[in-house]
């Protein structure tokens, strides 16, 4: 018996003749999240067409950049700012395809005194490193011309964030939804301050692949990009169905996923060309800069790369 590899293909060649043609595999790796949601609709509809695609739930983003190194995963999804809150080594993958965007799902609330992001100068504010609150909290300094270092910053989680605002303990907070408008609701006078929906292209996961995978075989990232946008299609035209292989996914009910897509988008095909256009005014190499001169001025990373350099519009430009 011969076995051949063949542009990530294994064609097995027997005295009979036969040739038996496995498709390559790919592991995704991605935290428990909903927006991600779509990838599991492309797997159960066969959409990643000659790719043997796994979708695998990794809690811990240090567990999967180790999984990524390591060789067991080959694609995983992340924020901007988790793929680059990194310290003394590089961020692992490229970035090839933007999945979703948080339209509101992600906010900063503040107390009924707080008028200005200048007004949260000395105070103490809580919210949860590596989550989407906290880089819209810092986005807002940032444009002020401040960090966290100007704050009594509270390191907690969400939720306790949530209730702490809630409590009148915090003048402010990041926080995501629901609890963000549970918190904003507990507290008189409160309101949020801004949310995802004011900062466009901030909040956005992308798939991102081990640099072997980039450069040896990008037709099986077009193949994963062309299952993910068939998905969405799927998604539009076959609306029960589609929330039902989503909702089971994540082990919500299906009104539970209705409620969540409200404050997320999934991002298409033509989204993706923009996005990977540097000329576009929202662009990923553009926000993926910004995010980490951000990370690096609350040292969150002491490494910032050029975008150029860990993304790539190889694959998205092919579905022009």
């Amino acid at each position: 018996m011969v076995v051949l590899l063949v542009g990530g293909y294994i064609v097995v060649s027997k005295k009979s003749g036969q040739k038996v043609v496995v498709n390559p595999k790919v592991n995704i790796a991605m935290v428990t999240f909903p927006g991600y949601a779509p990838l599991y609709v492309a797997k159960e509809k066969g959409f990643f067409d000659g790719v043997d695609v796994e979708l695998t739930r990794i809690e811990s983003i240090g567990d999967i950049r180790a999984a990524m190194s390591s060789g067991d995963v080959n694609i995983y999804a992340a924020t901007y700012d988790i793929y680059q809150s990194t310290k003394d080594v590089a961020p692992v993958g490229t970035g090839f395809l933007v999945v979703d965007e948080s339209h509101g799902a992600d906010g900063v609330a503040v107390a009924s005194d707080i008028n200005s992001v200048k007004d949260l100068r000395g105070k103490k504010v809580g919210a949860e490193p590596g989550f989407p609150p906290y880089l819209v909290l810092q986005y807002l300094l940032d444009k002020e011309g401040m960090s966290l270092r100007d704050l009594n910053f509270q390191d907690m989680p969400t939720t306790d964030a949530g209730n702490a605002f809630a409590a009148g303990q915090l003048v402010a907070a990041g926080i995501y939804e629901p609890a963000l408008s549970a918190s904003v609701k507990a507290r008189a006078g409160s309101k949020v301050f801004a949310s995802s929906a004011d900062v466009p292209g901030l909040v956005q996961d992308l798939l991102f692949a081990n640099e072997k995978l980039t450069k040896e075989n990008p037709e099986v990232l077009e193949k994963v990009a062309a299952g993910y946008f068939k998905a969405l299609d799927y998604i539009n035209t076959n609306h029960a169905d589609a929330y039902q292989i989503m909702a089971a996914a994540f082990g919500v009910t299906v009104p539970e996923m209705e409620d969540f897509k409200t404050g997320v988008s999934w991002i298409g095909k033509d989204e993706n060309i923009k996005l990977f256009d540097k000329n576009s005014d929202i662009n990923a190499y553009k926000t993926f800069d910004l995010v980490c001169s951000i990370l690096k001025k609350n040292n969150d990373t002491n490494i910032c790369l050029e975008a150029s350099d860990k993304l790539t519009d190889e694959i998205v430009k092919n579905f022009r």
